[in-house]
């Protein structure tokens, strides 16, 4: 054991660098935790810039510093004073927000704090972290592949006097607070700065903080990062679904000036995800992926309008990892989507293509026009089917277990009594909410059984086709599903 205590003592290292500590603050004592949000962090890149051979300086404003771990703390708390000023709030108000999930944590979180019940309706694509987060924080959450605006407002219109909905979309507090606090904080910090690069959501942070920063700094480049997939700035673009969550989308929502922006990057799924693990390897910036996006159209917009010596960016970081640890920060999960590779193993097998596997069981190929009675008639004793429609191109999975967990868990709006499911309604609404395919012509060619392997460490079954393309569309042809049993009798053969 080292003993820390005798000046004498050496280490067994050598340090690289000198770590320095600042010296002892007078502490602070704050009334609620609500003093907390906002006056978040900006922090100078050391590594990032170099690495992509930029000679301008970076920071990042450190939204996940907010006690909630996002941006949205300061737009849930401006609604919420928005509303309480406006006498719409009374200790029986119920608060209900349509959201990708860090304005429901927020609204959550200080609706807790006045001891108020708050509603959260948000899309099935949303993190399980996201939604494990809000219950927590005693709000009663909605998942749903419907539009989650409209949900709000059927909620509203069963209990017009005690429902109050916030709608980030539509409400002017939203852009307001960006300009009063949150682009004020970057300019008190920073003086003169050459671009602002932030994503675009309800576009409330890109209105409220480009506005304030124009009016000082009107030559300053405003830059939304634009998912692969969204066309709110790439009207041009090809839309189809992404990854990323909170930013994109298929319209300008109401609060978003997008005169405000002077132009845009367009960053893929894969981009934003390795650059957001990028963020916290270099610079130790644990951040979400919608930041990584931000960082990557940063790097793009300082390359293409050529921001040399002297120029600064300010890049917004909107949330951290603790939303996506099951999703991008797991390793598994980026091998999965074929962002990473997986280990170099040099077991017997382990470079196998997957084509060697032989399953061990045929699972039914089901229309995508059955009811769920229909559907868990045909599967018989199979506990899972691959659901295609009448080209054959994959739709989705459905499994016995998936049936039973929207049973248990059902869709159930405020005033309305818990249903049991209708094994007569079409399955493609009941459909597994994260499959995993694998492609054997998929972008890095044919897969390995080894990756096949890595992927069944974070689900129950994998889905084995063929990538097509067709009229400018592509499409998934299952061929097979791939489960543990699998792998593990391969194993046993080849060993």
């Amino acid at each position: 054991m080292y003993n820390f205590i005798n000046s004498g003592h050496k280490f067994p290292f050598a340090h690289r660098e000198k770590i320095s500590w600042k010296p002892p603050v007078k502490g602070v004592i704050h009334n609620s935790i609500l003093d907390l949000i906002g006056n978040t962090p900006l922090v100078k890149l050391n590594k990032i810039p170099k690495a992509y051979n930029l000679e301008c300086e970076i920071y990042a404003k450190c939204e996940f510093f907010n006690p909630g771990g996002s941006i949205k703390d300061r737009t849930a708390l401006a609604m919420l004073e928005d509303a309480e000023r406006g006498g719409n709030v009374t200790d029986k108000t119920i608060f209900v927000e349509p959201t990708s999930g860090n304005t429901g944590i927020g609204v959550a979180f200080e609706a807790a704090l006045m001891d108020n019940k708050s509603i959260i309706i948000t899309g099935e694509k949303n993190s399980s972290e996201k939604v494990s987060t809000m219950r927590l924080l005693g709000a009663e959450v909605i998942q749903t592949n419907k539009s989650t605006v409209e949900i709000a407002h059927k909620i509203h219109d069963n209990d017009l006097q005690n429902v109050v909905i916030l709608n980030q979309f539509e409400n002017h507090a939203n852009p307001r607070v960006h300009y009063e606090t949150t682009g004020e904080e970057i300019l008190n910090a920073m003086g003169e700065i050459n671009m602002v690069v932030m994503g675009t959501g309800t576009g409330g942070t890109l209105s409220g903080v480009g506005y304030k920063i124009k009016e000082r700094y009107p030559n300053c480049h405003i830059i939304a990062a634009e998912p692969d997939g969204s066309t709110i700035f790439n009207v041009h673009g090809k839309k189809h679904s992404y990854l990323v969550e909170g930013i994109g989308g298929s319209k300008a929502p109401i609060v978003l000036d997008k005169s405000v922006a002077t132009g845009f990057e367009v960053v893929t799924d894969e981009e934003s995800f390795l650059m957001a693990r990028e963020l916290s390897q270099k610079e130790g910036l644990l951040c979400g992926g919608s930041s990584g996006a931000a960082m990557a159209a940063a790097i793009k917009a300082a390359k293409r309008l050529k921001l040399g010596l002297g120029k600064r960016i300010v890049v917004l970081l909107t949330d951290g990892i603790r939303n996506y640890m099951t999703k991008f920060v797991c390793n598994q999960w980026m091998e999965a989507h074929l962002f990473l590779d997986p280990p170099e193993h040099t077991m017997s097998w382990w470079k196998d293509p997957i084509t060697k596997l032989t399953p061990g069981d045929e699972y039914p190929k089901l229309d995508s026009k059955m009811t769920c009675l229909q559907a868990i008639k045909e599967m018989g004793k199979r506990n899972k089917a691959v659901v295609v429609n009448e080209k054959g191109w994959f739709v989705g999975a459905v499994s016995k277990d998936a049936f039973r967990n929207y049973a248990t868990n059902p869709t159930r709006l405020p005033y309305e009594d818990s249903e049991n499911v209708d094994f007569n309604e079409p399955i493609t609404n009941y459909l597994v909410k994260h499959c995993h395919i694998l492609a054997n012509n998929g972008k890095k060619g044919m897969p390995s059984i080894g990756l096949l392997s890595r992927i069944l460490d974070i689900t129950d079954f994998v889905v084995i086709g063929t990538n097509v393309s067709k009229d400018d569309e592509d499409h998934f042809i299952p061929e097979s599903i791939a489960t543990a049993d699998d792998i593990l009798n391969y194993i046993l053969v080849k060993q």
